[in-house]
């Protein structure tokens, strides 16, 4: 059996080479003990260069870094590595408010870390991740809060092999996003709500995509499902755009799939399920909406592909994280 130094060294090689499609391989190290460049991740960020149009890489080493955490918008194509999101976490200070990262800066990057907000359920948000910025990527990432865990803000954003955790409404925004191979657990509480989306114009070219994804429960409130009643999601605004494809529907979603926000219509929604497998995954009590729909075609399905919604085939190839544009 490999000793723990080489384990951790062999994952740090492999992260290196990782990086080399990122750009030329150079970097910044944070690490709390002082070793590396910088000991927290906003003083790396800050000494960053404005406006770069490469990829400017911060390494980040194991430990848990209780800092707020922002990415300006003149801080580009910042790429934050960790060594994976149970070792590497940068987690919201306790007894506070905030947003554990926010991102504004284009073509950010983050993998192998955990984004954590601990604020209780008492609280009426515990938002992890807040991103506005284009061209965005979480790849192995773990973002864990309880309600409004990410606001997916605005922006092509792709989510990679990430766990996801939250109670209500606990992916939400306007963004244009794509999910593939991602899970998202749902945290105890007797109702739960996955989706929040939030386009406002028909003209508008925003939605939700979820590939491969798995709807569950938490592992640690598995002795709890009985108690947990879930749907899918529900509009913020009213041409809520949601789409399920190929994904895993666990029993703690309710039959009828989707739900109402007061004040919003349900007349303009786009909520689609294609091809979904599981005990909640069947759609013959779905709400009787007009947007509800199960689609039966390759075809209908194609518009909400990363090719088709995020353009990804003109960018997130460059990021050197794989993907489907299709299926």
């Amino acid at each position: 059996m490999a000793s723990s130094c080489s384990t951790t060294g062999h994952v740090w090689f492999m992260i290196m080479i990782f990086v080399s499609v990122l750009g030329d391989g150079d970097g910044v190290v944070v690490s709390k003990d002082g070793s590396g460049d910088y000991d927290t991740i906003s003083k790396a960020i800050a000494k960053a260069p404005n406006l770069s149009k490469e990829a400017y890489t911060i390494y980040v080493r194991a430990g848990t870094y209780k800092e707020f955490v922002t990415v300006p918008p003149h801080k580009t194509n910042i790429v934050l590595i960790g060594h994976s999101p149970q070792t590497t976490k940068i987690v919201a200070p306790a007894n506070t408010k905030g947003t554990t990262i926010d991102i504004y800066g284009a073509g950010f990057m983050a993998q192998n870390m955990a984004f954590v907000n601990s604020a209780d359920l008492n609280a009426s948000a515990a938002v992890a991740v807040r991103n506005e910025a284009d061209h965005s990527v979480f790849f192995q990432c773990s973002i864990e809060g309880f309600q409004d865990t990410l606001w997916a803000v605005s922006g092509r954003q792709f989510y990679k092999n990430c766990d996801i955790y939250g109670t209500v409404d606990f992916v939400y925004g306007n963004a244009a996003a794509v999910f593939q191979d991602c899970s998202l657990f749902a945290r105890y509480r007797e109702y739960v709500t996955f989706t929040a989306q939030s386009r406002e114009k028909a003209s508008e070219r925003t939605g939700f995509t979820f590939q491969r994804c798995k709807f569950t429960i938490s592992p640690e409130e598995w002795h709890r499902m009985s108690q947990v009643h879930a749907t899918l999601g529900r509009p913020w605004r009213p041409y809520s755009t949601v789409a399920i494809m190929d994904s895993y529907i666990d029993s703690i979603v309710d039959s009828k799939g989707w739900e109402e926000m007061p004040g919003q219509p349900i007349d303009k929604v786009t909520f689609v399920e294609f091809n979904n497998k599981g005990p909640g995954s069947n759609t013959s009590g779905r709400v009787n909406w007009t947007g509800v729909r199960l689609l039966t075609h390759l075809n209908q399905a194609m518009p909400f592909t990363a090719s088709t919604l995020l353009d990804a085939d003109s960018w997130i190839p460059k990021k050197g994280v794989p993907y489907d544009s299709g299926f």
